[in-house]
């Protein structure tokens, strides 16, 4: 049965940036507060980070800074409350829906655990990675027919903190995600071609979505102050990336979420999939799929 048409759908403005670029940024996504609940949240946890080390080498753009340190908190979704809150909240967002039914169809799923990064000034880069259509990858791509875009794995980052121009942070190469050639190493490391690079600009409050196809990295961090942003992942309602949030049962804790909430922590399955609708509340269950 054909999939039902998408009843709520990103505008035409946003749907030709991203089908163009690959990504799209929306400009005052969360409000002040919802922004002041997650930087508060972040403050109190910084017990749950951990520190990576990417060990970069070599004499390319992403490698420059003082240290190559940055940090990851996780168990957001878990914190006491109310820090766990405005992550759980961000979980089904009834803004964000029309962007993931648009990108993948009714039904998505969080892929990956939500966690928060951040890095202090000097904090080296990561060479772009995502290699458009190269290699077809059935959990990582992007692909337009019948008048519809659909992709796999898609990223989604709240911004906590400003990027501004030239501090570095996320960089894209615009359009990328339908690539069909491999990337040269020189460009990868930032050697050569670095105006095909484009470094997001936004500021605490902004949205940025991509696709995973879509090349990107981080340029080194030249920022003021702290770079702090949310990671969510999603994926259509019927495949794993990273191996989705739970693979088995729902852990006690989830019977504090709202329904929409919980149908985001589903498995990936399609029949009696929980679709969420455009009020980030409401959730149905067709009896068979597409109705």
């Amino acid at each position: 049965m054909n999939e039902q048409v998408d009843f709520v759908t990103m505008s035409d403005r946003e749907k030709y940036l991203f089908d163009l670029q690959g990504f799209l940024v929306v400009k005052d996504f969360l409000t002040s507060s919802e922004v002041q609940s997650l930087n508060e949240a972040v403050d109190a946890n910084m017990n749950e980070r951990i520190e990576r080390q990417p060990r970069l080498q070599g004499t390319g753009r992403f490698v420059q800074g003082e240290f190559a340190s940055f940090f990851h908190h996780l168990n957001t979704l878990t914190w006491d409350q109310p820090w766990c809150q405005p992550f759980r909240d961000l979980l089904a967002h009834p803004k964000v829906i029309p962007y993931l039914n648009t990108l993948m169809g009714r039904g998505w799923k969080l892929d990956h655990e939500v966690e928060v990064l951040t890095a202090t000034v000097g904090c080296q880069g990561l060479p772009l990675h995502g290699e458009g259509n190269l290699n077809f990858n059935g959990s990582r791509f992007y692909k337009y027919q019948n008048g519809r875009m659909r992709c796999g794995l898609v990223v989604l980052q709240y911004y906590l903190k400003d990027a501004n121009p030239g501090d570095g942070g996320l960089c894209v190469v615009p359009g990328s995600h339908k690539a069909n050639f491999p990337m040269p190493e020189v460009i990868r490391t930032g050697e050569a071609d670095q105006e095909l690079v484009h470094q997001i600009v936004a500021n605490a409050g902004d949205l940025v979505i991509f696709n995973e196809a879509t090349t990107h990295g981080t340029l080194p961090w030249k920022g003021k102050g702290e770079r702090r942003l949310a990671f969510y992942r999603y994926t259509p309602k019927y495949l794993h990336y990273h191996g989705g949030y739970y693979e088995t049962a729902l852990p006690e804790w989830v019977s504090e979420l709202t329904d929409a909430q919980r149908g985001v922590l589903d498995p990936p399955y399609i029949y009696h999939r929980p679709l969420i609708e455009d009020d980030g509340i409401t959730v149905v269950r067709p009896r068979r799929e597409g109705e």
